[in-house]
């Protein structure tokens, strides 16, 4: 059976459903994507496989997907941080949302923040969507994005800029 998403308004308000194979450029549907950073301060940044029909071989959020109908985001944030990489309990912070208008994705989302504190070996990452898990610091991701903006998927860059003013530098602050 295939996936159903929730069709919502300019509100974010569900007004219908729709397949997932059809909602490819259309806004008005919700997704998540997780940052995960590792004890030595790294962000977990996956290399996508060949096989994914957008952005195949490119560099992606810890953790990403689209919420299913009737799920909420958090539901889903957590569904696909089992899902992706095997992990079922981590604690998750909201740190970003935004609409369609806001250019910081097309879809209705929410970023979160989580810690992962174990070893990068032990985690049981899926191998169809993903060819290989790295750690990169703030600053070689930075470099990465600004010599091969083209290795990463399409709304990275902008949600680690938000990242990286709204919560790191906050952090900073304190």
């Amino acid at each position: 059976m295939e996936e159903m998403l929730d069709l919502v308004n300019d509100n974010d308000e569900i007004i219908g459903q729709i397949k997932r194979s059809e909602s490819r450029g259309i806004q008005n549907v919700r997704v998540i994507n997780i940052f995960i950073k590792t004890p030595d301060d790294k962000l977990i940044v996956p290399l996508r496989s060949a096989n994914r029909r957008i952005y195949p071989n490119c560099y992606d959020f810890s953790v990403g997907g689209f919420v299913d109908s009737g799920d909420s985001y958090g539901k889903t944030a957590h569904k696909e941080l089992e899902e992706e990489l095997g992990v079922s309990d981590m604690p998750l912070q909201e740190i970003g949302y935004f609409k369609p208008k806001d250019k910081i994705t097309i879809s209705f989302s929410k970023l979160y923040l989580g810690k992962y504190d174990g070893r990068m070996e032990d985690l049981q990452f899926d191998k169809d969507g993903i060819q290989q898990l790295y750690t990169f610091s703030n600053d070689e991701i930075i470099k990465m994005l600004k010599e091969t903006p083209e290795k990463f998927k399409g709304d990275f860059k902008q949600s680690f800029e938000y990242y990286l003013e709204n919560v790191i530098k906050r952090k900073q602050l304190k």
